[in-house]
């Protein structure tokens, strides 16, 4: 076997199961059986299994073309989980449309073991199950021409380019002229395999108002022949026989019952089990090929299971009932889910740790949240996109909640075995991948152990994770918008209250900070307030530029910052100026402050390599806090204080 660098022999094999849509009927029973054939093997499972979303809806509205990019991430995501080998069920996943191909397909999927459902492969390391659709339809085409003496018989074919759907339309044809009946190319039309095929009903029906039989090339389509008919008055078994193909879990269950071809897919799994331990020994089995068979009931005109049908149909009703009950209950759930992810000033590590006591309300037990490194926009990029790295956000394990921040969050890198893959479920619950998107907008992965009753729940789930994720982004670049304008705000108020060159407080800021400082204070209490000039500041400029003035406007600021008590008010008044005020008291009165700063000015220039002298002339005036309204007189006191000392001053501060 082709390694993926897995240790098989200190571990349970792990198996990807990729399928389409799950609100068909047939990718949920497919998906079921092979869960279980796999879980009686202790073989673990992971499924890889989405919503065409754009298929569902086309009968109701128009949806973006995007989705089909989320679609098919889907499977892409299977390159960072550590897989054994593949189950791929490619034609339900290229139902879609703009399909890609296999081949393409492939190639962005780990390189381990493939068996393909469905179709046909000559892959390398890879082998194929398939029923043999052809003989299938055959026989169904057969009984309608021989056995009800049909002759005007419409198909409805499944999607151009798929196998099987290739297959059932041939086996159609050959069968219709083999009895001589001609087929013109308006009694053919093609849907989508979903039960929204109204339009191609409709124009078949245009060209045929009143055929003998429709032919469905399977069963979901006929469910909407079934509505389509009946919109004409025309009654499905009795009017028009209809039949339809793959005998899901509702054929029985319809009104009338649909005579459908059965696929067993019990057998089918069990023939994965089968290749997936081949794969394992080291072997390359051979392609499976499997019968199939037709089931009359009263959908063609047959008068088969009448009687019983009425009890099936009675047992399908409850059973509804009890699933829309729970399927309402689990709406409602997914509606109020989103209310506890996302609180104000939320951030990553916050999001993550609520979506975790969500999840684990719910019953899960183990998941992962890992996000791409920026969000994608899908619409802007190929149907495989994904780049080769994820971060794990997320991780949980039976109780064990970690969350990661963005700085913090592990590193998962494509096709390298990760340490992030959880130990073996002991109930043998598989794990699900999901998708997580809002619009066009792709932001990671969901991935969780779910039940396949539990599937379309946590898809729900899933969205509205999505949707928070949408929210978070949103919220966090509101953070960081709130962020940069508090930063300018800040830059604004501070350049309207400091002095940009020294730091200091300018003089409208050293003002208020003077007038709250003194009112602060206690009656009784006495200030100093204090001029300052700067010596000779113009011979600086003229002698060594306004660099050199600004070199000593500087450390003026810093001489007079580290004489001044602490939280003492200090701003720079303008040009060489300055203003401070301090509480005087037995330590700190006019005249200690006048000689610290010629001793602190003296200590600077000693060590100071500047070519000048910095010296600072200080005027000063005493006053109490009873006449601290009186600021302004204050100031011109210690002015007047100031020019007598700039008497006293150094003829010269240039340093010889």
């Amino acid at each position: 076997m082709e390694s993926n660098g897995r240790n098989t022999e200190h571990a349970r094999p792990i198996v990807g199961l990729m399928t389409g849509s799950f609100h068909t009927d047939y990718s949920r029973t497919i998906a079921q059986s092979i869960s279980d054939a796999l879980g009686r093997e202790k073989i673990e499972l992971v499924l890889f299994q989405g919503l065409d979303a754009a298929r569902f809806l086309n009968a109701e509205c128009s949806v973006d073309d995007g989705f089909d990019s989320h679609y098919y991430s889907l499977f892409e995501y299977s390159k960072f989980l550590d897989l054994d080998a593949l189950v791929i069920s490619f034609g339900t996943i290229s139902a879609i449309k703009d399909p890609v191909s296999l081949e393409s397909f492939v190639s962005r999927l780990p390189k381990v073991p493939i068996i393909l459902l469905e179709d046909e492969t000559r892959l390398p390391n890879s082998t194929f199950i398939t029923i043999d659709n052809y003989i299938g339809m055959k026989s169904c085409v057969e009984h309608l021409i021989l056995d009800h003496h049909y002759s005007n018989i419409l198909f409805l074919a499944g999607p151009k380019g798929i196998h099987d759907a290739e297959m059932r339309k041939q086996a159609y044809l050959d069968t219709m002229r083999a009895h001589g009946l001609e087929v013109k190319p308006d009694m053919i039309v093609h849907g989508n395999f979903t039960d929204h095929v109204e339009p191609e009903l409709e124009t078949l029906l245009s060209a045929y108002p009143k055929p003998d039989a429709i032919v469905c090339a399977n069963d979901e389509m006929a469910e909407c022949a079934y509505r389509v008919l009946r919109s004409r008055g025309l009654q499905p078994g009795k009017d028009v026989g209809v039949t339809g193909f793959d005998d899901n879990s509702a054929a029985a269950y319809m009104d009338p019952p649909l005579t459908s071809v059965r696929q067993n897919c019990e057998k089918v799994a069990d023939e994965v089990v089968r290749l997936v331990n081949c794969y394992l020994r080291g072997e390359h089995p051979e392609p499976v090929y499997l019968p199939a068979e037709l089931v009359l009931r009263n959908s063609c005109g047959c008068d088969a299971e009448m009687e019983n049908a009425v009890i099936r149909k009675q047992k399908k009703a409850q059973l509804d009932r009890r699933k829309i009950k729970q399927l309402m209950n689990e709406n409602m759930i997914c509606s109020l889910m989103l209310r506890n992810l996302l609180k104000e000033n939320i951030t990553v590590h916050d999001f993550f740790h609520n979506l975790a006591a969500v999840l684990a309300s719910f019953g899960t037990e183990k998941s992962l949240i890992a996000l791409l490194p920026e969000p994608m926009d899908v619409s802007k990029c190929d149907k495989l996109f994904l780049p080769d790295e994820l971060r794990v956000h997320m991780l949980m394990n039976e109780g064990d909640i970690k969350t990661f921040s963005r700085r913090e969050a592990p590193l998962l890198r494509a096709f390298e075995p990760g340490d992030y893959s959880h130990d073996p479920d002991p109930n043998n619950t598989p794990k699900a991948v999901f998708p997580l998107f809002y619009g066009n907008i792709h932001y990671g992965v969901f991935i969780a152990s779910v039940k396949q009753a539990d599937l379309i729940f946590y898809y729900s789930v899933s969205l509205e994770i999505g949707t928070g994720l949408r929210y978070l982004y949103m919220a966090l670049a509101e953070q960081e918008a709130r962020k940069a304008l508090e930063e300018k705000n800040q830059i604004l108020d501070f350049s309207a209250t400091h002095d940009l060159l020294t730091g200091l407080l300018n003089r409208a800021g050293v003002m208020n900070k003077v007038y709250n400082f003194v009112r602060s204070e206690a009656e009784g209490t006495r200030f100093v307030a204090i001029m300052a000039d700067i010596d000779h500041l113009k011979q600086i400029n003229d002698t060594f530029g306004h660099s050199g003035g600004d070199r000593s406007i500087e450390s003026a600021a810093k001489i007079l910052n580290c004489v001044l008590p602490e939280h003492s008010p200090i701003g720079r008044a303008g040009g060489d100026e300055f203003f401070a005020l301090f509480k005087c008291d037995k330590t700190h009165d006019e005249e200690w402050f006048k000689a610290a700063i010629k001793n602190t000015c003296a200590e600077f220039n000693a060590e100071s390599e500047l070519p000048f002298y910095v010296e600072l002339s200080v005027g000063c005036a005493v006053f109490d806090r009873e006449t601290a309204s009186d600021i302004p007189t204050h100031i011109k006191t210690a002015d007047v204080d100031l020019y007598k000392a700039k008497k006293l001053r150094r003829p010269s501060v240039v340093k010889e």
